[in-house]
């Protein structure tokens, strides 16, 4: 049987084919309900697409019965041609003792389910000889289950029954066997055929046209193993016909016809099988719809993993060095560099992070993040956007390519690392967190993944330069001898490091945690519990806003920041995430202001409304400043709040020559505004002022 597109039909009203067989050492049939009416649901919905088509009219006259057959003719083309629904590839092999069986690979459970869908409608809508005519031989079932003869016999007792007497109940027919209950397949087809019924009563589709629609409409891509050169010769005929084609099958069709005994053949192919379940269960994560097929995840990771292990070989032939949308890496290239057992020993990486995820979150009080970390990088694979291929010496030109790299490249290298060194499963988990930081810092330096993975195994630091953050933090929780102390201090800082505003260090020196406190030695867990309270009273529940602290902060300098446009004064009292970290340039903070309000905050142990109050107390207002933190300070002072009604910005001027403010002359006015005068209402603050500022200005 040639490689190529066929619909459901035409793989068993075909010529070479006289039985299509799942063979003894393929797995049971286990698609539980959700995938299998997500399945459904698909080509039920590019089913309706078809009904809705609007089809254009041809040239001809359609009064005439060669004209109207001609039309008819195009309808159905164009329909099939823009409305087929695609489940993907189907692998099988052909075995010269048997002419005509064919054995699958992959593709049972689509097969399957579509087999077990066309029976139900067949009983249902009256297409019992049609059923019987193309799907069945002498009575028995094209599609066979050799995994078991139970599961054979039980197959075809069923399609002959169903066609015959649809409406009796299978389990109690007297040819059913106690033994069918532990069957799995056997239990499967039964909960699914249920399932299939129950949704076709609920999906209200006209059944004889559905029917039609999965014979002839449903399509996949045919390709048999035995004949090595079709994987590659499909790929290409594929992509010249501008084709969608799911990488990780033609990979898997190339790598399994270099395995030289089926039985070898079919060991991987069942794995493989296994790999695309991982992904279909982790296939919602991150994606921005949610997907009804595993294949974008898992070629995403193929393709991370083939450019991971060129990386680390030190290899650059398939690099690419200058940006070009919709570039393809051809199999070939996936083939030369990947084999089955690397595929499988990163497939192990993310079994291990699945499967003992929650022993390690047990250990402490607050690690959300490490499902957080897992869901970034199923979220990078699912949304298949990254050519792994990139140069990634270049993270000027390749920024989020390389700030991908950082997070998939550094979490799967590291648990492999972890794994042949036999590194214990706490500190394995735990120094996942470093490239998750970095990945939040926008880090893209992915050249130093393989050193940093290598320094973890050595020294159990990230880095070996003290002055860093990554370093310094580290070796404080190292000084701590007890190990309950640690995770307890350790949990702390993890909380405060996830803050929204304190885990994104992008742009202001990738630093997460040391702008808010040092590692030193009076740095006890008492302290760091107080610092980390104190800064949720600030920003609670992961918010980034705070108008009271605003005000407040303008008693402790000019903590504010200028910006754009340039042509009159505008200043931004509300960008936390610069604030916080002293407004750094080049990575360097300019101010302490924010970490000496925070330490008041913290020490105190009162609230922001608290601090403020006694602030305004002992300020006394002078209309005559002359400096602009004591300017915005009078404003405060009789504004309050209602300083930042319009926004959280205040402009000086807006350009024009526009007359002076009414309480400090020699500038510009002074306005509330949202950032810019396109749109909202800029207020003066001048006019905003209560009769009592008034009076006091006057004086």
């Amino acid at each position: 049987m040639r490689a190529g597109k066929y619909s459901f039909k035409e793989l068993f009203v075909n010529r070479y084919v006289d039985q299509l067989i799942v063979p003894e050492i393929q797995r049971d049939y286990v698609w539980q309900e959700d995938q299998l009416l997500g399945f459904l649901s698909s080509i039920a919905e590019e089913f309706r697409k078809c009904q809705g088509a609007d089809i254009p009219e041809i040239d001809v006259d359609t009064l005439s019965d060669s004209g109207a057959l001609l039309q008819k003719d195009f309808e159905e083309f164009f329909r099939k041609r823009n409305f087929s629904a695609n489940i993907g590839f189907i692998y099988a092999y052909s075995d010269e003792q048997y002419q005509g069986r064919y054995f699958l690979i992959d593709g049972q459970q689509r097969i399957t389910s579509l087999f077990l869908l066309l029976l139900v409608l067949a009983s249902r809508c009256g297409q019992e000889e049609t059923f019987t005519k193309y799907y069945c031989r002498e009575g028995h079932p094209l599609l066979d289950y050799r995994v078991r003869d139970a599961t054979s016999h039980f197959l075809s007792a069923i399609v002959e029954m169903l066609l015959e007497h649809p409406e009796v109940e299978i389990e109690d027919q007297a040819w059913y066997l106690d033994a069918y209950n532990e069957d799995v397949s056997i239990r499967t087809m039964l909960s699914n055929l249920k399932s299939i019924s129950n949704w076709l009563e609920s999906s209200k589709l006209s059944e004889v046209e559905f029917f039609d629609y999965v014979q002839n409409q449903t399509e996949f891509w045919y390709f048999d193993t035995n004949i090595s050169a079709q994987g590659e010769n499909l790929y290409i005929y594929l992509n010249a016909r501008g084709e969608q084609v799911q990488s990780n099958e033609n990979l898997k069709a190339e790598l399994l016809s270099h395995i030289p005994t089926d039985s070898q053949k079919n060991d991987w192919g069942k794995k493989w099988e296994h790999w695309q379940d991982l992904f279909w269960r982790h296939r919602k994560l991150g994606a921005k719809q949610g997907s009804l097929n595993a294949d974008k995840g898992f070629n995403g990771f193929i393709f991370c993993i083939a450019a991971l292990k060129q990386y680390l070989m030190g290899d650059r032939r398939y690099i690419e060095s200058e940006k070009r949308g919709g570039r393809i890496i051809p199999v070939s290239v996936l083939s030369n560099i990947l084999d089955l057992d690397d595929i499988e020993k990163y497939i192990k990486a993310l079994e291990f992070l699945d499967d003992h995820r929650a022993e390690f979150q047990a250990l402490y009080d607050y690690s959300d993040w490490v499902e957080k970390c897992l869901k970034e990088l199923w979220s990078i694979w699912n949304q298949d956007a990254t050519d792994w291929f990139i140069d990634y010496r270049r993270p000027e030109t390749f920024s989020p390519e390389t700030n991908r790299m950082v997070l998939a490249w550094g979490v799967l290298h590291w648990v492999v690392s972890s794994l042949d060194s036999e590194v214990d499963l706490e500190q394995l988990y735990r120094n996942l967190r470093p490239f998750y930081l970095r990945f939040h810092n926008y880090v893209r330096a992915a050249q130093q993944v393989k050193d940093s993975v290598e320094i973890l195994l050595e020294d159990g630091f990230v880095t070996r330069d003290e002055s860093h953050e990554e370093y310094q933090r580290e070796s404080w929780l190292r000084a701590i001898g007890d190990a309950e102390k640690r995770r307890e201090a350790e949990s702390i800082l993890w909380e405060v490091e996830d803050h929204r505003l304190n885990l994104d260090g992008s742009d202001v020196g990738a630093i997460n945690i040391t702008h808010l406190l040092t590692f030193d030695a009076e740095l006890s867990i008492d302290k760091l519990r107080s610092i980390k309270n104190a800064f949720f009273r600030c920003f609670p529940d992961n918010s980034s806003s705070n108008k009271e602290l605003q005000s407040l902060l303008l008693h402790y300098g000019d903590y504010w920041q200028r910006k754009t446009p340039w042509y009159y004064e505008n200043y931004k009292f509300d960008d936390w995430k610069s604030i916080i970290r002293g407004a750094p340039i080049l990575g360097k903070p300019q101010n302490d202001i924010f970490r000496r309000f925070l330490s008041d905050l913290s020490e105190s142990g009162n609230d922001v409304s608290t601090i403020l109050a006694l602030k305004r107390e002992r300020y006394s207002p002078n209309s005559n400043a002359s400096d602009l933190r004591s300017q915005l300070l009078w404003y405060n002072h009789f504004l309050h709040e209602s300083m930042w009604s319009q926004g959280n910005s205040i402009a000086i001027g807006d350009g024009s020559e526009n007359p002076p403010d009414e309480v400090f002359p020699h500038k510009k006015v002074f306005r509330s505004t949202k950032g810019d005068f396109k749109g909202g209402n800029p207020t003066k603050l001048s006019k905003m002022l209560p009769a009592e500022a008034r009076t006091n200005e006057r004086r």
